[in-house]
């Protein structure tokens, strides 16, 4: 795994005894908002293919969010790949066999890409096409839990072990690049969406800047009417 790994995004000091752990939170709230995600689309698409109403308007919506949350799955998979886990590496060496989770991500961007082959017939054909459509998101969702099930067990107590806060901080900063204005209309309420107490949104916000907050406000609505949408409400 080490020699095969990909180059380290930054130098990499592991964390030592009595250091402070890393803040897992955010990458948890990630993690809740992609699983909640892929299964709204594929009880949607379920729903849909038993005869459930599909207007022209939910099925853009449908579209439309499928889309963006799929894009976002495939970007955290390979930022994982690319960025974190050669500082896990880096960080505890051999305490770690990342090989299996590797292996996961290659096995999820197969579903991906026929996740997406079905979208795109979805798009054009309508519910006549919502069967095969629900049959892949349906396997995504179920795969996806149970990846991120095995990675939050078997790595999150690796990384509050081995890597350091500010390490941890700068893998965080580097997911965050690339990220632009359009996705980020659509990251930002999921994730708020994925928080399940005021404590936690006000937990994700805590000197966050005033522009990110505009932001929420601006989409929030919009994003949440998007989002019944797609489930039917």
């Amino acid at each position: 795994m080490t020699s095969t790994a990909p180059a380290l995004p930054f130098p990499v000091t592991p964390r030592r005894p009595g250091d402070p752990e890393p803040d897992l939170f955010g990458f948890s709230l990630v993690h809740r908002a992609l699983r909640s995600g892929c299964r709204l689309l594929a009880d949607a698409a379920t729903g849909i293919a038993a005869g459930g109403p599909c207007p022209p308007g939910r099925q853009r919506a449908v579209v439309r969010h499928a889309a963006a949350v799929l894009h976002e799955v495939h970007v955290h998979h390979s930022r994982e790949d690319d960025v974190l886990w050669p500082v896990i590496v880096a960080s505890a060496g051999d305490a770690v066999d990342l090989g299996p989770l590797s292996d996961d991500h290659t096995a999820l961007q197969g579903v991906l890409d026929r996740a997406r082959a079905a979208l795109a017939r979805f798009a054009q054909d309508g519910p006549a096409q919502a069967g095969p459509l629900a049959a892949v998101l349906t396997e995504l969702a179920d795969e996806l839990d149970e990846h991120i099930e095995e990675e939050e067990r078997e790595v999150f107590p690796v990384v509050r072990r081995y890597v350091s806060a500010g390490d941890f901080a700068r893998v965080e900063t580097r997911f965050r690049e690339g990220t632009g204005l359009r996705d980020l209309v659509f990251v930002l309420p999921w994730v708020v969406d994925a928080c399940r107490t005021p404590e936690e949104r006000a937990r994700l916000f805590a000197g966050a800047p005033a522009p990110l907050r505009l932001l929420l406000t601006a989409v929030q609505r919009r994003w949440t009417r998007r989002r019944d949408l797609v489930a039917g409400a």
